[in-house]
């Protein structure tokens, strides 16, 4: 269990960095924090998206087990980079209003 968590921590964070480096292309001006953030809610949008699809339309004995798994392991995950990211945002504006 402590693979695929650890699978999923390495997924979800590159993924979160190559659609940052998308957004960024279209964004230039924009903080890279916001960047990071915007793209950590796409990622929890699409986690969301794809269990909610899951669970509703499993049939079986294991009927919407990925989608209860990709709850259980992803959204954390989305969650705890979406508070550090606002937690080194706090603190680089911190830095730059002190300066």
């Amino acid at each position: 269990m402590s693979s695929t968590i650890t699978a999923a921590i390495i997924i979800i964070t590159l993924s979160s960095f190559i659609i940052t480096k998308i957004l960024k292309k279209f964004a230039k001006k924009a903080s890279p924090y916001l960047l990071f953030a915007i793209a950590d809610i796409i990622i929890g949008l699409l986690i969301l998206g794809f269990a909610i699809y899951d669970i509703n339309t499993a049939e079986g004995e294991f009927a919407g087990i990925l989608g209860e798994m990709a709850l259980l392991i992803g959204e954390p995950i989305v969650v705890v980079l979406l508070i550090i990211d606002a937690i080194a945002w706090f603190k680089s504006r911190r830095k730059i209003k002190k300066d």
